[in-house]
């Protein structure tokens, strides 16, 4: 599930992420740098995860299918969903889970 962030109004100085009732057990918090000769390879495995674009523009793909995003953007990844980021410039992003 892709959540663009510059489609969230902000409400009280806050962008509220709605998760859908998703609970998360964070085993890990990354702050990743990629770029186009380090792209984050397709993989999956049993812990769900959250990822959020801090800048930059990247493609995400999800069970092969692939989602544009940008600094703002949250994706929310299910456990065993085959998961992978690739940029033709640069993106930093967070990585949950």
């Amino acid at each position: 599930m892709i959540i663009k962030g510059n489609q969230i109004d902000i409400q009280n100085g806050r962008r509220p992420y709605e998760l859908d009732g998703r609970q998360i057990v964070l085993k890990h918090f990354v702050v990743r740098v990629t770029r186009p000769e380090n792209p984050f390879k397709p993989h999956r495995h049993a812990q769900p995860e959250l990822w959020y674009i801090i800048d930059g523009t990247a493609i995400v793909s999800l069970d092969g299918v692939e989602y544009a995003v940008e600094g703002g953007d949250l994706i929310v990844i299910d456990e065993q969903v085959e998961h992978g980021l690739r940029t033709e410039d640069k993106a930093t992003w967070i990585c949950l889970g």
